[in-house]
């Protein structure tokens, strides 16, 4: 190799080997596949994920905010929608790697190889995928913990950012601000 140290060969076979078998999850056969449920239609036109892309995420939301008898769930405040367009504002390469985190959370084959079940989380029931998110948040792979807590805490951003939830939190509001201070 010109210019640059050689990678010793132990080294290059194991970082092929790893590198291979992330590619073999990733990308293989009929399970990685598997169709994504689609959740009810978003309110408007997504601005950077995809219709299966906003699923995951609604289905995920739906999880992460514990039902309440009196309080509006995740998908009726319209939280994909809301993430979709937060992360339209991003740079770029945030809204590529958000959606290659979900992606990789659908991914059945993916879930097969880190939790047994060869299922994509929209096909999972409640209590999997509960389970799933739960297994993201205690795994001992960084990529899987940090993946969990930016579904997190993006799902508690888009729903606690939402009017409709103020007086539930006991938050009066954002402030008014004069016209003629801005």
């Amino acid at each position: 190799m010109s210019g640059g140290k050689a990678l010793p060969r132990r080294g290059f076979l194991q970082k092929g080997l790893v590198g291979g078998a992330l590619l073999l999850v990733g990308g293989a056969g009929s399970l990685a596949l598997r169709s994504t449920r689609l959740s009810s239609a978003p309110r408007g036109p997504l601005k950077l994920l995809s219709l299966q892309e906003h699923a995951v995420f609604t289905a995920a939301a739906a999880r992460i905010i514990p039902a309440a008898p009196s309080w509006p769930t995740p998908e009726a405040l319209d939280c994909g929608g809301k993430a979709d367009a937060l992360l339209a504002l991003c740079h770029p390469e945030v809204g590529v790697d958000f959606k290659r985190l979900l992606t990789l959370f659908e991914n059945g084959l993916f879930g097969l190889v880190t939790h047994g079940r060869p299922t994509p989380f929209t096909r999972l029931d409640p209590a999997a995928q509960e389970a799933r998110l739960d297994a993201w948040r205690r795994s001992r792979m960084a990529l899987l913990r940090s993946g969990y807590l930016a579904l997190t805490r993006l799902t508690h951003a888009s729903y606690y950012s939402s009017p409709e939830v103020y007086a539930l939190i006991g938050y009066p509001g954002p402030p008014d601000v004069p016209a003629e201070a801005r």
